[in-house]
């Protein structure tokens, strides 16, 4: 491997990871993420030292179990190609659950991803409209108290109040829907799934022990600049 160009260029590319590979970890989709983009024979830039590698970068991300059709990565490229080539590429490599949507040479950096939107789907017991409208009440009440482990491995009560957005709820039948925009800054990413925990530690929605009769699913679908603004 023959590398001449040491400053790389930016390739984003907006992935969509859903269905049954919303049981992935993280760790895993980097793995699955590292035999793509070298199968597809994109100019990658790689890492220097010892055990060189292509360089990759994620946004946000994702908890086991949540699906979304917004998913960012930066791949390093050694030089610019048409960006169709590249979707074309991954495209072929990839499977029908996680395909690229997009790709393009970014003016914003993944940091100034701010905010994320989610649909939630509760498929709860004893599910109203009363219910339902408590679920929005009680997310945008002053305080929303969670326990959650810190870097040391403590448990920590942390208001998440600050990193929701805005909730909206409303009774499907005998379901109830519920978007919620949250915060997806890197300094304050708040996962889905302790919208979840804090709903049914303080509401009791989800909290029967039969699994098979209360479910729920999560899907992130739209990202957002601090103003709200798309994403890209």
């Amino acid at each position: 491997m023959v590398q001449v160009n040491n400053t790389p260029i930016i390739l984003r590319v907006k992935f969509k990871k859903v269905g049954r590979l919303q049981y992935i970890s993280h760790l895993d989709l980097v793995r699955t993420m590292h035999k793509i983009i070298v199968r597809a024979g994109l100019p990658l830039w790689y890492t220097e030292g010892f055990n060189p590698k292509p360089k990759m970068v994620f946004a946000a991300p994702l908890s086991t179990g949540t699906e979304s059709t917004v998913e960012f990565v930066d791949i390093r490229l050694t030089e610019r190609m048409p960006t169709e080539d590249a979707l074309a590429r991954l495209s072929v490599n990839m499977t029908e659950e996680m395909q690229p949507l997009a790709a393009y040479y970014p003016t914003s950096k993944l940091t100034d991803l701010k905010w994320f939107s989610y649909d939630f789907l509760f498929h709860t017991k004893n599910a109203t409209a009363h219910l339902a409208a408590r679920c929005e009440e009680f997310l945008l009440s002053d305080t929303v108290l969670i326990q959650r482990r810190s870097k040391s491995g403590d448990t920590v009560t942390v208001d998440i109040r600050p990193m929701i957005k805005s909730v909206s709820t409303v009774l499907d039948g005998e379901d109830i829907k519920m978007n919620a925009v949250l915060s997806g800054d890197a300094s304050a990413y708040l996962s889905p799934e302790h919208v979840v925990r804090a709903l049914s530690r303080e509401l009791g929605i989800l909290s029967d022990p039969d699994l098979t009769s209360e479910y729920y699913s999560i899907m992130r679908n739209s990202a957002h600049l601090a103003d709200m603004s798309e994403f890209l």
